[in-house]
């Protein structure tokens, strides 16, 4: 994680990362998003000046991954966990600062800047993250 924080220039981050079943998202979704469906990731910026700073520091978050849907994209896109993971914990984050994907252009933005980070950690972790996205 502190790799993909530097990545992203946060220097400072108090950051909970927290593996969930896909029932358990569904109700988190539920209970603060209002949506009623399970997702991949949840991310809750909890910065106190987030709504005023694109960047502050240090960043405050918690990051939801199921691993329901991890395990379900490894069978989909042929990687493997660790990949899935690690491309679910960069989302989060990306999330934490920001990116969106609820829109057509939001979403190739956030993908952008996935694949970017994706490759940039496939250099310096070779063997984690071999596997295409």
């Amino acid at each position: 994680m502190q790799r993909i924080l530097k990545l992203c220039d946060v220097t400072q981050a108090e950051l909970s990362i927290v593996f969930v079943t896909s029932q358990k998202i569904r109700a988190l979704n539920k209970k603060y998003l209002n949506r009623t469906y399970a997702t991949d990731v949840l991310a809750f910026n909890l910065t106190p000046d987030y709504e005023t700073e694109r960047t502050p520091s240090p960043l405050i978050g918690d990051v939801f991954i199921s691993t329901d849907a991890a395990r379900q994209s490894v069978k989909i896109y042929h990687t493997d966990i660790a990949h899935e993971i690690v491309l679910y914990v960069v989302h989060g984050i990306l999330h934490l600062l920001g990116y969106d994907d609820h829109s057509e252009s939001d979403t190739r933005e956030m993908r952008s800047a996935e694949a970017r980070l994706m490759d940039r950690l496939k250099r310096s972790i070779p063997g984690v993250i071999d596997a295409e996205s």
